[in-house]
């Protein structure tokens, strides 16, 4: 059988392999990437490929064992490299896919681990498997152009390198089955598509981290700018604060992460924080009065109305109750028909109306008639009859 001897193409391969094999592996390793790690895997495989092929110009190396070495080895190439397409294209690529290529690929199996070679059965073993890596590349392509007629911005970038690895995975196919032609050059496809796969995998995670990297900046600039009170980091210089806690402002705050710092305007502040990196943080200060109870607000937003009939009690709750920061409303005993409503009532005692309030019912309240004088009537028993008088 015609064999072009080119083992420096074959090595040249190999190499080129190897290298990727070692950057993909070691990127795999690290995020722990399946894809990577697949793709590292078919390199390493298609690289010793051509490392057979590379030593098997050398005398005393049987022929036949490299061929079905070989064989062997590109067949499991092909496969990891169809475990990896099915992580990268997930949509697409059925979950299936390296299943459905393991069996399709029987004949590979039997035509180097039983077959002899040369046989019939051998030649027609290896025609069903080169049909069968065509089946395989076929259907790679029909998947990746969906996935890019869906807008998959990795189908984008893959294509044409897909395109050109089947070109020459196709060469060799049909060299070999149209004129028993062997040339080795699968490990160049291998190589324009390990590129292609490596490069555009990582520029689309730079790109997604990138991504994610402004959305954080802006929801943390949002929330910087919606917080109240005085916000700073420690790495980023403020005149606010500046102006608030002096030319030292950030030394203090990391002396005194959580601790009250005296403004130049005379107030305490209180600090708030947290490490951002390092030894730098990020927080905001309030004044340390506002957040105490007392005369900054301890009742703040609450509406109180007063219901007393003693005028100096009354005023005596109203001043303390407005200076808590509540809003008071004076109703005395008769609380007003309409709105608006007090979120706390006090009284001295119970109004009269209130009570009846609480009866829901007006007509109950109302005497039916009066008596001026006499004992209360008292109804008659059930079940008994008034009797008349005796006679004497």
């Amino acid at each position: 059988m015609p064999l072009l001897d080119w083992p420096f193409l074959d090595a040249l391969q190999a190499g080129a392999l190897l290298m990727l094999f070692v950057g993909f592996g070691s990127e795999g390793l690290a995020r722990r990437d399946r894809i990577m790690a697949w793709l590292a895997l078919t390199c390493l495989l298609v690289a010793l490929r051509h490392g057979l092929l590379a030593l098997g110009t050398l005398h005393g190396i049987n022929p036949d064992l490299l061929d079905r070495g070989q064989s062997l080895l590109i067949a499991a190439g092909f496969l990891c490299l169809c475990a990896s397409l099915k992580h990268l294209f997930p949509d697409q690529v059925p979950g299936h896919f390296p299943g459905w290529m393991t069996i399709a690929l029987a004949p590979n199996y039997l035509r180097n681990l039983v077959f002899t070679h040369p046989s019939l059965a051998d030649t027609w073993s290896h025609q069903l498997s080169n049909a069968a890596f065509l089946l395989g590349c076929g259907c790679i392509l029909t998947w990746i152009f969906q996935a890019r007629q869906l807008g998959n911005p990795m189908a984008r970038r893959l294509f044409l390198a897909f395109m050109a690895a089947a070109l020459l995975a196709v060469v060799e196919l049909l060299a070999f089955s149209l004129f028993n032609l062997k040339i080795r050059l699968s490990g160049f496809s291998l190589v324009i598509l390990a590129l292609a796969m490596g490069t555009s995998w990582q520029w689309l995670l730079i790109r997604s981290m990138e991504t994610r990297i402004h959305r954080v900046r802006k929801e943390a600039e949002a929330w910087q700018s919606l917080f109240p009170g005085n916000t700073f980091r420690t790495d980023r210089p403020s005149p606010l604060l500046e102006n608030l806690l002096g030319q030292g402002w950030a030394d203090q705050v990391k002396a005194q992460p959580e601790g009250v710092l005296l403004g130049t305007d005379g107030f305490p502040y209180r600090v708030r924080s947290r490490i951002l990196h390092q030894d730098e943080r990020l927080g905001w200060v309030e004044r340390e009065d506002e957040t105490q109870p007392g005369a900054g607000g301890f009742l703040s937003g609450w509406s109180m109305a007063l219901g007393m009939d003693d005028l100096a009690q009354r005023t005596r709750l109203q001043a303390l109750l407005e200076g808590w920061g509540a809003q008071v409303t004076l109703w005395g005993t008769v609380p007003p028909r309409e709105g608006p409503f007090p979120s706390v009532l006090i009284w001295g005692r119970e109004p009269s109306i209130l009570a009846v309030w609480r009866e829901h019912d007006l007509q109950r309240r109302r005497p039916a008639g009066s008596r001026w004088a006499g004992p209360p009537r008292r109804a008659p028993m059930r079940g008994w009859t008034r009797r008349a008088p005796r006679a004497a």
